[in-house]
């Protein structure tokens, strides 16, 4: 998997799991339409049966608060966090709230943006091409299945200009809105 999604996605559940605050009007997100153009794509977004899905245009504070009314969710389920094990496997989640509260809050948790979402048709195929942009713009990388890749030896480029190639790509590849 890309070291980076992986460390993004860790760093952004560990957060929101940090916070432990009730609900409130300000925590609510805002999905509002931003005039972003979607990227084409023969592929219908999917229903997400009211299950929040992050946007590739959306900023930080915008998904944070999606982490944080999930985060509500879980400590409104398990007020004391009671959990003492580790979570169910496959799972980066710190074991302090209940199996029980984890399942009460499975549809708060933020789906990934449609672009990035392996459900999608499209993606596999986006991917690729993701991994040939990169290898274009002098990253390393070899693609390990659809949503994964990793460095292909030593890396020559500075870390900060990976992180625009990869940002860079994928806006290129993905699209939604993103600058």
């Amino acid at each position: 998997m890309n070291p980076r999604l992986l460390i993004g996605a860790a760093v952004l559940l560990l957060s929101a799991c940090g916070q432990a605050a009730p609900p409130s009007s300000s925590n609510v997100a805002s999905l509002q339409s931003s005039g972003a153009v979607a990227p084409s794509s023969s592929a219908a977004t999917p229903k997400d049966d009211g299950q929040p899905r992050l946007r590739m245009d959306m900023t930080e504070e915008e998904k944070q608060r999606l982490y944080n009314a999930h985060t509500a969710c879980l400590a409104e389920k398990d007020p004391n966090a009671t959990g003492t094990g580790p979570g169910p496997s496959g799972t980066l989640r710190p074991a302090q709230y209940s199996d029980e509260a984890w399942k009460l809050c499975a549809k708060t948790w933020p789906l990934p943006p449609w672009e990035m979402d392996s459900s999608n048709p499209t993606f596999a195929d986006n991917w690729h091409k993701n991994v040939q942009c990169l290898n274009s713009r002098g990253m390393k990388v070899i693609e390990t299945e659809p949503g994964s890749w990793t460095y292909d030896g030593e890396q020559t480029l500075p870390e900060d200009q990976r992180r625009k190639i990869e940002e860079d790509c994928e806006q290129e590849v993905f699209g939604g809105g993103r600058k």
